[in-house]
């Protein structure tokens, strides 16, 4: 047995909220405009926005100025963005910084004659807001506009797709109510035809005091157990007559609720004493909201308390200020009453520190900034730089797997440092993914924060190797710490 023993240096004290959260916002919601011709009958923006108001492109300019690698620009929030008058510019902007652009719409009110320079913007993902292809019943439920001014704008995309500058995925997000749950396989097949691979089921929510009450779908803000059996049901019987077709439910309320435990998971229930939030679709350590007039918000459940505001502040000072470091706190503990009872949460019951972590999510709370959110169970996929901390003391084994990429003209390169300190380089010059298994018996100085770079991203989609369009460092399988007996 080798019983040379590395011994390492203590880790410098660490706050771990601040260490969880990125330098900038990755993930951006930027209302260009609160302004929209349509009266949806689900839609709160009339009573909260009014008329409504368009961003200045000047403002705009300047957020987008400021941004340092973001994987995702969404231009879009309450107001409708074709209704905006430099969405062709602001998208195109956008896709400068290198993120991917997407906008969710309802398209029926984009001019004709703009719908071709919008496809060509540098778009990377366009979301038709598509609720039936019934003509009467879209003039009940958009109250502007006609079913067939939406099918010819849908298909010129789907034909000058091919075209565009990026890559651009079009696909539909339909809002299910009891008046409109049969259409749903109407526009299922719509998207089959027209080569759509993915339909996102929304059940209609109810925030604020509209004129719609929704009593056959919701009790309060619940979805009522009734509706959510036939919503179930009419997803499963739709996702089985068009097999090709992806057809996500947006609400974790569809797949139930399972007992809390160390592993963070979806718990759309009331937050239970003890649990903690782990993150959320729209999580404060790398997700902004930014309204049309300048405010800063952390996401659609608190959308009316602003943290900042671009007309006075700069993202940076805003994203690393007192107040949004106060919500950090309050929405990890649990304390946000907002946050509590959101049904988009991931929670979990507090744990000791972790010794080891798995891609399936054992030991989530070790991950620092730099993992991206989703896997498959079997891999944890970084960005250029990410961290992790792991509880060790004394004498052990430290046991790290992964995956590394190959580079592209030039060897690929991961360097791995132990709170600060140099602990292995792997060199990676072949042409295809790279196992790696490092074993290393090690002097633990209580926690390990292991910080891991690569010398290149990958994009599976650059390189022509996939369709995921993301910037990834390396795959982490496993990394533990197993004390000595």
């Amino acid at each position: 047995m080798n019983l040379f023993r590395t011994r390492l240096p203590a880790a410098v004290p660490l706050d771990p909220l601040a260490a969880r959260t990125a330098p900038l916002p990755r993930v951006l919601w930027i209302e260009l405009t609160s302004r929209c011709p349509f009266d949806c009958v689900f839609c709160s923006r009339k009573l909260l926005r009014g008329a409504g108001k368009h961003m200045d492109f000047a403002l705009y300019e300047r957020l987008i100025a400021e941004l340092d690698a973001p994987d995702i620009i969404r231009l879009n929030y309450s107001g409708e963005s074709a209704h905006y008058p430099k969405l062709v510019e602001a998208c195109t902007l956008a896709a400068v910084t290198g993120a991917q652009v997407e906008l969710v719409s309802a398209l029926a009110a984009l001019p004709e004659r703009r719908v071709d320079a919008l496809a060509h913007s540098g778009l990377s993902r366009l979301t038709v807001s598509l609720h039936t292809l019934d003509a009467a019943r879209f003039r009940n439920i958009y109250r502007f506009s006609e079913v067939d001014a939406m099918r010819r704008r849908i298909e010129r995309v789907m034909e000058l797709a091919p075209s565009a500058p990026r890559p651009l995925e079009i696909d539909f997000a339909f809002v299910a109510m009891r008046r409109n749950l049969g259409d749903l396989d109407a526009v299922a097949a719509y998207a089959d035809s027209l080569g759509i691979a993915r339909l996102a089921v929304h059940p209609v929510i109810r925030r604020d005091p509209i004129e719609e009450t929704f009593v056959e779908e919701l009790e309060g803000d619940r979805l009522r157990p009734e509706f959510l059996a036939d919503l179930r049901g009419a997803i499963a019987r739709v996702a089985a007559s068009h097999p090709s077709l992806r057809i996500e439910s947006s609400t974790p309320e569809t797949a139930g609720t399972a007992a809390l435990g160390a592993e963070p998971h979806y718990f759309p229930g009331e937050l239970p004493p003890r649990a903690r939030i782990h993150g959320c679709d729209q999580d404060p350590w790398e997700t902004v909201h930014i309204l049309a007039d300048g405010a800063v918000v952390s996401c659609e459940e608190r959308d009316r308390m602003v943290i900042g505001h671009l007309t006075t502040q700069t993202l940076r000072e805003i994203w690393n200020g007192d107040a949004y470091r106060i919500f950090r706190a309050e929405y990890a503990a649990g304390r946000d009453a907002r946050c509590r009872r959101c049904p988009y949460k991931r929670a979990h019951l507090p744990s000791a520190p972790a010794t080891r972590f798995r891609a399936d999510g054992t030991g989530a709370d070790a991950l620092h900034d730099g993992w991206f959110e989703d896997g498959d169970a079997t891999l944890r996929w970084s960005r250029e730089q990410a961290q992790l901390e792991l509880a060790g003391s004394g004498n052990g084994l430290l046991r790290l797997r992964g995956l590394i990429p190959p580079g592209a003209g030039a060897p690929n390169e991961l360097a791995i440092e132990i709170n600060g300190a140099p602990f292995e380089l792997i060199r990676h010059g072949a042409a295809q993914m790279r196992q790696f298994e490092i074993k290393r018996r090690i002097v633990a100085p209580g926690a390990l924060r292991i910080t891991f770079r690569t010398a290149q991203t990958f994009s599976p989609r650059a390189r022509d190797q996939g369709n995921d369009p993301r910037r990834l460092g390396f795959a982490l399988i496993e990394a533990a710490f197993e004390a000595d007996r």
